[in-house]
């Protein structure tokens, strides 16, 4: 992909573009992209800029995608109130999520090692994924006894399927790229050195097609979802605060950040 020059860069989260295309990058690899307020709310901004641009690619810098939420944050909320803890979900990782399906651009997700999480959510949010050969997916909030908070209990089965939903969000288990693809989670896979001519050459096949009926496309099968997951980020704006605040939350995360 030919170089460019930023359109927007926060601490943690850049915009390029080149013509008709921009790229979203998560910028935190010291922390595997981990998804801090801050960080969620940048985003959201990012993908709000973008989105005059006809395509945005999504990618996190470094070796990883995203892998969720920065726990050492997380940590923090376990000692909040619940009001405030929903007024960050809302405020900041659902506002990012409900930027990529408001968005005017196609969003593809180049999904560079670990989507976990927040990460994965934000990946089945955008329009289509690419995944690169060391991409790794899991719905992994069971583990710390909490809730999918972005949306991926909804997300997870409309496109997977409820079988394979229930499995992953009741295991926590991470699964490879090409199992993904398998569970039609991703549009396609490629070598790592290829992903991001791997999502522009997808980009290309929408690109040739005239910008206000592509989104319209984008419009329809987004109103068919919509109330779906609206639901799914109310449930979850409702139950999180209360999963944040238990003492198992407390003590899986512990044993996480004091290995």
């Amino acid at each position: 992909m030919p170089d460019s020059l930023p359109q927007m860069t926060s601490e943690s989260v850049t915009v390029n573009r080149e013509g008709d295309v921009a790229t979203v990058t998560i910028d935190r690899p010291g922390k595997s992209n981990a998804l801090d307020a801050a960080t969620a709310a940048a985003l959201k901004e990012a993908i709000e800029t973008a989105s005059d641009a006809r395509v945005t690619i999504l990618t996190g810098a470094g070796s990883a995608f995203c892998a969720g939420g920065d726990l050492e944050e997380l940590q923090k909320w376990s000692d909040l109130d619940h009001e405030t803890i929903s007024d960050h979900l809302y405020g900041s990782f659902q506002g990012a999520i409900r930027a990529l399906r408001a968005s005017d651009s196609i969003v593809i997700a180049a999904v560079n090692g670990a989507a976990v999480g927040a990460g994965m959510d934000i990946a089945l949010a955008c329009d289509l994924r690419v995944a690169g050969h060391s991409a790794r997916f899991g719905q992994v909030w069971v583990g710390l006894g909490v809730i999918p908070g972005t949306g991926g209990a909804f997300l997870t089965q409309h496109l997977a399927g409820p079988t394979v939903a229930a499995e992953l969000l009741l295991t926590g288990e991470i699964i490879d790229a090409r199992t993904a693809l398998n569970a039609r989670l991703v549009n396609e896979v490629t070598e790592d050195e290829n992903l991001l001519d791997a999502a522009l050459a997808l980009a290309n096949r929408i690109l040739k097609h005239p910008r206000e009926g592509v989104i319209a496309n984008k419009r329809a099968y987004i109103a068919a979802t919509h109330a779906s997951v609206e639901a799914a980020l109310d449930h979850a704006a409702r139950v999180q605060p209360e999963r944040f605040t238990s003492d198992e939350f407390k003590a899986q995360l512990s044993a996480r950040l004091n290995p």
